[in-house]
C-alpha cells in the first residue's frame, strides 16, 4: 500500500484527500493550518475529514520546523502532496 503525507486546506484539499482515501492510499498525516477567525468559513474542513478517517492532523505554525520535518521523515511516505496549502 502506498503511504502519503498530505498538506491541504479548503475544498481542494478535502476533495483530493477524499480521492486518496477512496483509492486506498494510506494517508499517515494531514498537515493543515488554523482557520482565520476573521474569515467566513463556508468551505469543507479538510481537518474534519481527516479526523473522520482516523488520520492524524497537525496544524503547525511553521511547517518547515525541524519537528515537522522529522515527523514526516519518520513516517517514510512514498508521496508528499500539497493541495491548496498556503
Amino acid at each position: 500500500m502506498m503511504k502519503a503525507v498530505v498538506f491541504g486546506y479548503h475544498n481542494v484539499g478535502a476533495r483530493c484527500l477524499r480521492v486518496l482515501i477512496d483509492q486506498g492510499v494510506e494517508v499517515a498525516l494531514l498537515v493543515t493550518h488554523e482557520d482565520n477567525p476573521n474569515e467566513n468559513i463556508w468551505f469543507e474542513s479538510v481537518a474534519d475529514l481527516a479526523t473522520l478517517h482516523d488520520i492524524e492532523v497537525i496544524k503547525p505554525e511553521d511547517p518547515n520546523s525541524l519537528e515537522v520535518v522529522e515527523k514526516i521523515a519518520a513516517l517514510s511516505p512514498d508521496f508528499i502532496f500539497s493541495f491548496y496549502y498556503r
